[in-house]
C-alpha cells in the first residue's frame, strides 16, 4: 500500500487538537465499514476523546460480537464536531446522509475521508484514499501504526473483522503478503479470529438459508459465462429475511465452474440493486457496474437502479 505521509501527519495533528469526534460508516454497513468505524471509536476513546458513531442503517445481527457495536446510533442530529471520520464510502451517496447533510462533502467541515475504492471523489478536507488497499481497515491500521498509537485487543478485533471480510476470509485475490503480515500482527495483539470466523461465516439463520435457497433455485448461466440469479421483494417476505442476509451469496454464486462473472439482482422496495463478482483477471466488474451508474473494485462492484424486476422468457429453434 502506498500511503500519503503528509495526509497522515495532518490527520494526526487534527486528532490531537480535537475533543469531539464523529465517525460515519457507509449505509448498510459491512464488516469493513464497521471494523474501521469501531476501531477508530476504540482508539479515540483510549485517547480520551468524546466520540460517537452514527450510521444511516442498523448493522446486521451477525456483527453483534464486535467490540463497541452497541455505541452505533442510527441517524444524525448535529455536526458540531472537531473532526469527522467517514470510512469505507466510495461515493458521497453511500453514506445515506448526502441529501440532508451536504455540508459533509463540500470541505467546509473537518472531514477525514478514509477509503479504498477507486470511485472515491476525495470529498474530505483530508483524504486518506488508498486504492491498492484491500480494505479500509487496513488503511486505519496503517494510520495507527504511523502515528505510534497502541492497538489493544478490542481495536485489533475490529480491524481484523474488516480485513477478514473484505478478503473473503483470505480467499480473494486482494489477499497479499502485506495484508497477511498485518493480520498476523493483529492476532498477536489479541484479535478474536474465532468469533470473527464463527459469527460471520459459520453461523447461518433459517431465514438466511431460505433466502439463499431462493438464489440457488433461480440461478442460471448464459452461453457467454455470466452466472446470474435474482431475488424479489416477495422472496424476502416469504423467507422473513432482510437485505443484510445477502452477505456472501454473490461470492458463492461466483464459484460456479466456467463463470466469467456473477451478478445477483435484488429488489429492494422500488429499487433494484445489482451485485457483481469475478475471479477472472480479464474482467473488470467495476466497469460493467459503471454502465449502470455504479462502481466499486475490479473484482467486486455494484449498482442501484429505480424500478422492479420482471421475468422474461425467450425461446428459439435450434437444429
Amino acid at each position: 500500500m502506498t500511503i500519503n505521509q503528509n495526509e497522515i501527519q495532518k490527520i494526526g495533528e487534527l486528532i490531537e487538537a480535537s475533543q469531539k469526534i464523529l465517525i460515519i460508516p457507509h449505509k448498510n454497513p459491512d464488516g469493513d465499514a464497521l471494523g474501521a468505524a469501531l476501531a477508530l471509536f476504540q482508539m479515540m476513546k483510549n485517547l480520551g476523546k468524546n466520540v460517537e458513531v452514527r450510521c444511516f442503517d442498523e448493522p446486521a445481527s451477525i456483527f453483534a460480537f464486535m467490540p463497541n457495536i452497541e455505541v452505533l446510533k442510527v441517524g444524525l442530529e448535529e455536526l458540531d464536531h472537531d473532526a469527522i471520520f467517514i470510512v469505507d464510502s466510495g461515493a458521497t451517496h453511500l453514506t445515506g446522509f448526502n441529501e440532508d447533510y451536504p455540508e459533509l462533502f463540500d470541505k467546509s467541515l473537518p472531514v477525514i475521508n478514509i477509503d479504498h475504492h477507486p470511485s472515491n471523489d476525495y470529498f474530505g478536507r483530508h483524504n486518506l484514499v488508498v486504492t491498492d488497499s484491500p480494505s479500509a481497515t487496513a488503511i486505519v491500521y496503517t494510520l495507527f501504526e504511523a502515528l505510534s498509537l497502541n492497538i489493544d485487543r478490542f481495536t485489533a478485533t475490529c480491524l481484523l473483522t474488516g480485513i477478514y471480510t473484505d478478503t473473503g476470509s483470505f480467499m480473494h485475490s486482494n489477499t497479499t503478503s502485506e495484508i497477511l503480515r498485518i493480520s498476523s500482527k493483529l492476532l498477536a495483539k489479541g484479535a478474536n479470529l474465532r468469533s470473527i470466523s464463527k459469527d460471520i461465516f459459520n453461523t447461518t439463520k433459517v431465514s438466511t438459508m431460505c433466502l439463499w435457497g431462493r438464489v440457488l433455485k433461480k440461478i442460471n448461466q448464459s452461453t457467454d459465462g455470466v452466472t446470474m440469479s435474482v431475488l424479489t421483494n416477495q422472496d424476502f417476505c416469504d423467507c422473513d429475511a432482510d437485505f443484510t442476509e445477502m452477505t456472501g451469496v454473490v461470492d458463492y454464486v461466483n464459484s460456479v465452474p466456467k463463470s466469467k462473472y456473477s451478478v445477483i439482482l435484488t429488489e429492494r422496495g422500488d429499487k433494484v440493486k445489482g451485485s457483481l463478482r469475478t475471479l477472472h483477471d480479464s474482467v473488470d466488474v467495476a466497469q460493467i457496474a459503471g454502465k449502470y451508474g455504479g462502481g466499486g473494485h475490479t473484482k467486486a462492484a455494484g449498482f442501484t437502479l429505480s424500478g422492479h424486476l420482471e421475468q422474461e422468457v425467450r425461446w428459439k429453434v435450434v437444429d
